[in-house]
């Protein structure tokens, strides 16, 4: 028999219908989330958002060893299903196929599996034997300007305008990582560095538009992995800043909800109360506690509802997602008491099972230590409510420094404050802070006064918990709110900048002087166990002199913060004897000054001394 062939034209059209089918595929799954997963994950279960033109009328099918279709679950809107996958752990790397069918319709997905690589140094974990340094990203350096504006976001870069775009990115971190190495912190956070695809005011992070995507204005999800990465290669550490209570009013599904309870929705625009005390009051009022957990924070932040359970799981996923992914050691959860604290709670179980010495600090703004102990509390509330939560931001602690440390303040605050440590689950792994992004910086908000900064510097690096500073404080950036102004640029982080304060000739020498004497305390913090372990044992104040010890049985540091205006020649230390027990000398870290015996010492006015005790 002849052997027949098909015309050219015909190939063509073939090669031509199948090109047109791909792409109408492509465009009918708009997004499929998380965009890939890896094998060998404790929990077993995976949920793949897909969105795409009504492909809630297709079943799912996958032929892969290991992996089965759980169910899927299609919601309000049609152009949403939820597909639930089980991956057992004989599940090997690999291309998933995902089969979508309706009818004589098929679409066909290939969706990654990847094995988990775990690095040197990869997860660490933090605790009190770090230092935490916050950092603005688009204030801090501009490592490549031909990223300042994109052409896939609105918000263009304009330096001029405060609340503005500065143009600060992943690469300005990483050109001056050195700095920071220097500088002697341990763990870097960053606001969040996730797109922000907003109009305007979007510098900051917190109007998320993708939970997937790196900001293209700050570089890509490769850059900052490239930042772990160089973190865990120079014994350092990296705090994720991930946000649950909302997203931005230009994420993708706000033109295309899933389902109108994906956002806490009201008749009119309404605000959150703000009012965090009310997530733990047990008099509360319900429409108290709905303004707190279902107002919105701003028009451009949709608040979201974590009472949806597919939004939970999605969530949830998500931040592990960007664990596994950058192996991360770390997680700062933005606004903690505003979301659903059932949904809270799951997400903290969730990570803790998947890294069970992981960190998660929760930022909960409560003034007072008895409001802040409902969230870190290692028994359940009298609610029956367990918030699994393993650390919180001290603002308690905080708002005390400044009003020891200000005008005419009394420094009896701070040994009240931690007096009340008895109602924490677990005090030692709270988050203590002297500034953040949020508040106006500490220097200013204590009248210019750079002894008392450098009091709340040996403050927040001795006493208990895991310390954290903020970017500039080091170089007496002072400035208060609005944000755009106390969120200023680190000079020398712009091309044309008139100096560069990352150098030492570029900074003043005042701004020297605070540098290297914070530096040298952390850098003497790095290998302190008596402050990554002791117990703090401290006295009353007298005279606005306070005095406590940081020790174990082999360590012991007292620190002496003298918060009054006058000189003591000779300062007795008689009354500390307890603690002194079996030391006989010690060595001032700040200074290197020894002292040969342990019976008086000389204090100068607003200063501090931290001696290392030898026997």
């Amino acid at each position: 028999m002849q052997k027949r062939t098909l015309p050219l034209v015909i190939i063509c059209a073939i090669f031509l219908g199948l090109f047109v089918n791909a792409q109408k595929n492509s465009k009918t799954l708009k997004h499929v989330e998380p965009p890939f997963w890896w094998v060998g994950m404790k929990n077993s279960k995976l949920q793949l958002l897909v969105h795409g033109d009504k492909i809630s009328d297709f079943s799912v099918e996958v032929t892969y060893p290991g992996v089965e279709v759980e169910n899927t679950n299609q919601v309000e809107n049609p152009n949403y299903l939820f597909v639930n996958l089980e991956i057992s752990e004989i599940t090997k790397p690999g291309t998933l196929p995902i089969l979508f069918t309706n009818g004589n319709k098929k679409i066909k997905y290939e969706y990654a599996l990847k094995p988990r690589v775990k690095k040197v140094n990869e997860g660490q974990g933090i605790d009190a034997s770090d230092v935490i340094y916050l950092i603005t990203p688009d204030r801090f350096a501009n490592g490549d300007p031909s990223n300042d504006s994109t052409d896939d976001t609105i918000e263009k870069v304009n330096r001029k305008d405060e609340n503005g775009r500065h143009g600060g990115d992943i690469k300005g971190i990483l050109d001056h990582f050195d700095y920071i190495k220097e500088y002697g912190i341990t763990t870097l956070w960053l606001n969040p560095f996730q797109e922000n695809d907003q109009p305007a005011y979007s510098y900051h992070g917190y109007g998320i538009s993708d939970f997937y995507k790196t900001d293209s204005r700050f570089g890509n999800n490769q850059d900052f992995k490239a930042l772990v990465d160089k973190s865990h290669e120079n014994g350092m550490k990296v705090i994720m800043d991930q946000v649950f209570n909302h997203c931005g009013s230009g994420h993708w599904w706000m033109n295309d909800l899933p389902s109108k309870d994906w956002l806490n929705q009201w008749e009119e625009f309404t605000y959150s109360n703000f009012t965090t005390i009310a997530a733990s009051d047990p008099y509360v009022s319900d429409s108290d506690f709905d303004l707190l957990t279902k107002g919105w924070f701003d028009k451009n932040m949709p608040d979201l509802n974590l009472e949806n359970k597919f939004l939970e799981t999605y969530m949830i996923q998500n931040s592990i997602w960007w664990v596994e992914y950058a192996g991360l050691d770390g997680i700062r959860m933005d606004t903690y008491p505003y979301p659903d604290q059932g949904a809270m709670s799951n997400w903290m179980q969730a990570l803790t099972k998947e890294y069970p010495d992981f960190y998660m600090v929760a930022e909960t703004w409560a003034s007072r230590t008895s409001y802040l102990s409902y969230w870190n509390n290692e028994k359940s509330n009298r609610n029956g409510y367990t918030p699994h939560v393993n650390s919180v931001s001290d603002y308690p602690l905080y708002y005390a420094m400044i009003e020891a440390f200000g005008k005419d303040g009394d420094i009896y605050k701070l040994y009240e404050t931690l007096a009340e440590d008895f109602v924490y689950g677990n005090a030692y792994n709270n988050k203590v802070f002297n500034g953040n992004h949020d508040q106006g910086r500490m220097l200013g908000l204590l009248g210019d006064d750079v002894d008392k900064l450098k009091l709340s510097m040996v403050f927040t690096l001795t006493t208990r918990g895991i310390p954290q500073l903020y970017y500039g404080d080091e170089i007496l950036m002072k400035k208060d709110k609005p944000d755009g102004q106390l969120r200023e640029d680190f000079p020398g982080g712009w091309k044309g900048d008139t100096r560069n304060a990352f150098t030492a000739s570029g900074r003043t020498d005042l701004e020297n002087e605070v540098f290297n004497y914070v530096k040298t305390i952390l850098n003497w913090r790095k290998k302190a166990k008596s402050v990554h372990q002791g117990k703090l044992t401290h006295y009353k104040p007298d005279n606005n002199i306070y005095v406590y010890f940081r020790h174990t049985s082999t360590e012991n540091t007292m620190v002496i913060i003298n918060n009054s205006d006058k000189d003591i020649q000779a300062f007795d230390l008689d009354r500390y004897k307890e603690s002194l027990k079996g030391y006989s000398k010690g060595i001032d870290i700040i200074t290197g000054k020894n002292y040969s015996a342990l019976n008086t010492i000389q204090l100068f006015k607003n200063s501090a001394l931290i001696i290392d005790l030898k026997k």
